[in-house]
């Protein structure tokens, strides 16, 4: 080495001969080996940080006081090696330092529990949720102490009342099976039936659900949950976790996630977790950055490490260090170790201390321009087997325990016994560090890297070529032996991680190193697995990688490949349509069509060949129904093209006849179907022809359906299809009766399938409320409802549903008057429109994006508050860029909002023009919430513009919503009742009239309604009868209801336009209550 300074007397070289390894040497201290040790017990340079850290988790101990039990969420950016890991395990100790290992909270002293886990930079081999399992792991190991049996027990008492949940925790997180199970219920499918595989709903619902009882049973010692190395973590764990720290259930717990600032950008989906973890505003959440350590830390750890009294001693050093570290302890770490190997700092026998005898310009030259070039040169040093042993552990993500090392390194010809030897001098050379296991059968301590910079040193020793290549295949095949092996044997831990590791590092080699079908059907498995644990987006890769290796073989759809073909193609057709690449879909749709040899064979490809024609891109539902029709008729299931009324009134004497004169109810006596995909088919098919508005074709499906079923046996599909039928009725007033008899039958069908499918439930629940129960109860009442079925409808993969759900919410909060300045209803927006962006559901995208450009336009704009265009979304950017149908439906809802935002900023232009582009759409659609709102202000504003320019199609038009409401209000829906007066008054104006409105509007709380019903009176009173005392009286109720409604902008533009309402608002800084804001307020007027 060139830099390695000869000569300086009194140094002792570090022994790494053979003897030391065969235990033949007693030298067991680090000053005589001639390696530096670092100070330990001791954080350098972090002591605000870590106060913050600890009043945080007082905080919770307080609030826990207070019987309002919180929990806390932080997020810790930093650079690589800044020492954030190393304050958060400083935290701990220093928490439990404090009080001997115990928080005194009143009479409570429970331990503190604490757990942490790591995500990989081998992201794509690793298991989904690797690091969550891994502190799951630590948690289910602490609380399995012998001292805390009553905590155990408290646990699995706390998490009895719900077994599903806790089956479907231990088949997904499999270290917990000690903690949810007594020693002889170790497999979850023990009690009760097997576990099916659960979708990624279920997982959430489990997660959340035991997680939250298992902190709460802590008590006031709050968990601290730490997990590491956020800018590597995988999409399922990200989703999984901003679904429990946005709970408001989540108490008892500290949340601290770290991540490398510079690899997160704003794009990066943990930012994105970030965001929606702060906007959810369900927890107190905080952002910290870490940063390099002064020159006056740097000194002080110096001077600690090589034994001086202070940084004024090793000041020189200290510079040099500093300079090439910028206070990165990490770094600073590996340039002390770079100059003890090149000898440039020394520890002197004859005085017993280190020195370094050269000048600041030498030392300078002694180091590394990089610190990866520095651990380098530390692995090249190492004995070969200990090298071998830490190159090998950087093909493994995370924790490698002691037998699949030993079987790794057994293949590199490494004797076993060795191998502990090995890893206990790596260790010694500050290289990796024992870490304890989690329970179970294999107690054996796992190694980890003592830093992710080791590991990518480690990593990229091996050139990149075929060297690497042929190691990552040797560790492969080692991998899947040990997976198989515990796999099949009883008592074994899960090693499924072992086959992520092995299918990524396969699929990065050379073609002749890996036989393609060996590797494509490994790729199929590794892809269920990540499906099993809603991996989506993961699992479409590994299909797609399956998909080509299979056709390198040339063996696609031959002999015995045939059937392992036709499984793949129906998994790569069902996940990239899941995830919007339909194109692609499309072409494997053709590809089974073309090559299956059975109809049986081909129903999922003819079932996807009818929803990507209806959902794709170009989103055409017509085109999906003439699909679908297609299908049924190759199926047997023959339906006329137009049906006629022949058509219908013969299929429904035909179900008459089946029925015998039983109720609809009858159904939910029926056996199950054995055979059900002709009701997924006709499910599919009626969806289509219901959103198409072919409203004959729905009854003549659900007519068909229900006479099938009772030939058949019942199927879950059919709930759906009786929910479209009644919502279908609904939107026909007279035939409200009718919709509610197949509502009724809908959900006693839904009864034996209730506990186990809760995605159908949550999807029934929706409909039935969105197209029938929301006629005859109050928005208010259902909203919450509705928005209930979005997250477990989007994680069980139905995202049109989903996203429909929240849609739904939207329209059902617009017209209910909720607040537009809560502090969750913009950030929800956001969310939803994100959701739509990621799972490419463009026409969703454009509802959200528009809706939230209208609530922007109430509560921010301070001008052309009627264009929907600005931050959020840009409608004349839109309509260039689509054409069609998708036009034509793009342009009906975004002129829905403008009429909305017209009517209340009186437009007159502007409701002129979007009455035209909806005087089309002047009836009723699936949802109830949706039909209100456009039929509302349609009615409103075409009773004005239409008496204004004399209009008689406006005032055609404003009469069919007239009688749309007028209908609905002889029902008694207490929705149309309020709406249907303001009509009226709007319709034949009257002050008498406007009170009724007002009057109606605050007892159903539409606070938004009777604000404009006030204006509207107070400029007719003004206008029509020079009434200025009463026109202010109801201008200034107005202002004040805008106001509780959190519409600013449409304040300030009333200030604008009375200038007495300066003087009727001043000194009132916040918004009156809703109840008393029109009385307290109309009395002022007279006073001012």
């Amino acid at each position: 080495d060139e830099s390695f300074v000869e000569g300086c007397w009194g140094t002792v070289a570090e022994q790494t001969d053979e003897a030391f390894l065969d235990d033949r040497s007693d030298a067991d201290d680090d000053m005589e080996k001639g390696r530096i040790k670092f100070p330990t017990g001791k954080l350098y340079g972090r002591d605000g940080e870590l106060k913050l850290l600890r009043g945080l988790y007082r905080e919770i101990i307080e609030d826990s006081k207070s019987s309002k039990p919180t929990a806390r969420v932080i997020f810790v950016g930093g650079y690589s090696g800044v020492g954030k890991s190393a304050a958060i395990a400083e935290l701990v100790r220093q928490v439990k330092s404090d009080h001997h290992g115990k928080v005194i909270v009143g009479d409570n002293d429970d331990k503190i529990v604490s757990a942490s886990g790591k995500y990989s930079k081998l992201r794509s081999a690793a298991a989904p949720f690797s690091a969550i399992s891994e502190s799951l792991g630590q948690l289910t190991a602490e609380i399995l102490e012998p001292d805390r049996e009553e905590l155990l027990l408290k646990i699995r008492i706390e998490l009895s009342e719900h077994w599903d949940a806790v089956r479907i925790m231990g088949t997904m997180f499999p270290v917990m099976v000690p903690l949810l199970f007594d020693d002889g219920d170790e497999n979850p499918s023990k009690r009760g039936s097997a576990v099916a595989t659960p979708n990624m709903n279920e997982v959430k619902l489990a997660f959340q659900f035991c997680m939250i009882r298992i902190f709460r049973c802590l008590d006031d010692a709050p968990f601290i949950w730490f997990l590491d190395d956020f800018q590597w973590c995988d999409d399922a764990s990200l989703t999984l976790l901003e679904d429990i720290l946005t709970s408001g259930e989540l108490s008892n717990v500290l949340f601290i996630g770290s991540y490398r600032s510079n690899e997160v950008d704003e794009d990066h989906p943990f930012q994105r977790l970030m965001n929606d973890v702060e906007s959810s505003a369900a927890h107190a959440t905080t952002r910290m950055d870490l940063f390099g350590l002064s020159p006056d830390d740097i000194g002080e750890f110096i001077a600690d490490t090589i034994g001086r009294d202070g940084a004024a001693e090793v000041s020189t050093l200290t510079e040099v260090v500093y300079a090439r570290t910028l206070g990165n302890i990490f770094f600073v770490k590996q340039a002390l170790e770079e100059l003890v190997r090149k000898n440039a700092l020394f520890y002197d026998m004859m005085t017993f201390a280190w020195e370094y005898n050269v000048g600041k310009v030498q030392l300078q030259n002694y180091l590394s321009e990089d610190v990866i070039q520095m651990i380098q040169c530390k692995i090249d040093e190492q004995p070969m087997d200990v090298k071998k042993l830490v190159v090998t552990m950087s093909f493994v993500p995370n924790n490698t325990d002691l037998p699949t090392l030993t079987a790794l390194l057994r293949l590199e010809g490494v004797e076993a016994e060795r191998v502990e030897k090995l890893a206990n001098h790596a260790m010694k050379q500050g290289m990796i560090m024992r870490k304890s296991n989690s329970t179970g059968k294999d107690n054996h301590a796992n190694f980890v890297f003592a830093h992710d910079k080791i590991r990518e040193a480690c990593f990229d020793s091996i050139p990149e070529g075929r060297p690497r290549e042929e190691l990552m295949t040797r560790i492969s095949y080692v991998l899947i032996r040990l997976a198989d092996n515990a796999n099949n044997s009883e008592g074994e831990s899960n090693k499924d991680w072992a086959l992520f590791v092995a299918a990524d590092h396969m699929n990065s080699v050379s073609h002749e190193l890996v036989p393609r079908m060996e590797l494509s059907r490994l790729n199929h498995r590794v892809g269920e697995l990540n499906l099993a644990k809603g991996a989506t987006v993961a699992a479409n890769a590994n299909f797609l990688a399956a998909l080509a290796c299979l056709e390198d073989t040339g063996e696609k759809w031959k002999g015995v490949v045939y059937q392992f073909t036709l499984q793949l193609l129906e998994k790569v057709i069902e996940v990239t349509f899941s995830v919007g690449q339909f194109e692609m879909s499309f072409s494997h749709i053709q590809d089974i069509l073309e090559n299956a040899v059975s109809l049986e064979d081909k129903f999922t490809a003819y079932l996807y060949r009818m929803k990507t024609l209806a959902e794709g891109e170009n989103r055409d539902y017509a085109i999906g129904v003439v699909e679908g029709l297609k299908i049924c008729d190759v199926y047997g299931i023959k339906f006329p093209d137009s049906p006629k009324k022949s058509d219908l009134m013969k299929e429904s004497m035909q179900l008459k006849a089946a029925l015998r004169g039983r109720p609809l109810t009858v159904l939910a006596n029926l056996p199950m179907a054995e055979d059900s995909s002709m009701f997924l088919l006709l499910k599919e098919l009626i969806v289509y022809a219901n959103f198409s508005g072919n409203h004959d074709l729905v009854c003549l499906i659900s007519d068909r359906s229900i006479s099938l079923a009772l030939q058949r046996g019942l199927s879950k599909d059919l709930m759906t299809i009786l929910t479209i039928r009644a919502g279908f009725l609904a939107r026909d007033t007279s035939k409200l009766k009718a919709a509610n008899k197949f509502a009724a039958a809908a959900e006693q069908v839904l009864e034996p399938f209730r506990e186990e499918n809760k995605v159908l439930c949550a999807e029934t629940n929706f409909r039935l409320t969105v197209t029938v129960f929301a006629l005859l109860r109050p928005f208010r009442e259902c909203v919450d409802g509705v928005l209930d079925a979005y997250r477990p409808l989007l994680h069980a993969g139905n995202s049109g549903t989903g996203l429909g759900s929240a849609l739904a919410y939207l329209y059902m909060y617009l017209i209910a008057g909720l607040p537009l300045n809560s502090p969750l209803f913009e950030p929800k927006l956001i969310i939803f429109g994100e959701a739509a962006r990621v799972l490419h559901r463009s026409t969703f995208e454009v509802c959200f994006n528009s809706q939230r450009q209208m609530v922007i336009n109430l509560t921010k704009k301070k001008r052309n508050w009627t264009e929907l265009k600005g931050d959020a979304f840009d409608e004349d950017a839109f309509l260039k860029t689509v054409d069609g149908n998708a036009r034509s439906m793009g342009l009906r809802d975004t002129s829905m909002l403008r009429l909305v935002l017209a009517f209340i900023f009186w437009d007159e232009e502007c409701m002129i023009t979007m009455l035209e582009n909806l005087s089309k759409f002047a009836k009723s659609d699936l949802s109830v919430a949706r039909t209100c709102l456009r039929l509302c202000f349609i009615g409103l504003a075409g009773f004005e513009m239409g008496r204004k320019n004399k209009n008689k199609s406006q005032l055609e038009l404003a009469n069919v919503c007239l009688g749309y409401f007028k209908s609905l209000s002889k029902h008694g829906s207490p929705n149309a009742i309020p709406i249907y007066h303001f009509l009226k008054a709007m319709a034949s104006p009257s002050r008498a009239a406007y009170d009724e409105a007002i009057l109606q509007c605050k007892e159903a709380r539409f606070y938004h309604l009777a604000a404009m019903a006030s204006e509207r009176c107070g400029v007719f009173l003004g206008a029509e009868n020079h009434n200025d005392d009463a026109s202010k009286q109801y201008i200034v109720a107005a202002y004040w209801l805008y106001h509780d409604w959190g519409a600013l902008s449409k304040t300030n533009n009333l200030l604008e336009q009375y200038s007495f309402l300066k003087g009727a608002t001043q000194g009132y800084r916040k918004a009156p209550s809703d109840a008393s804001s029109i009385m307290r307020l109309a009395n002022r007027v007279g006073k001012n």
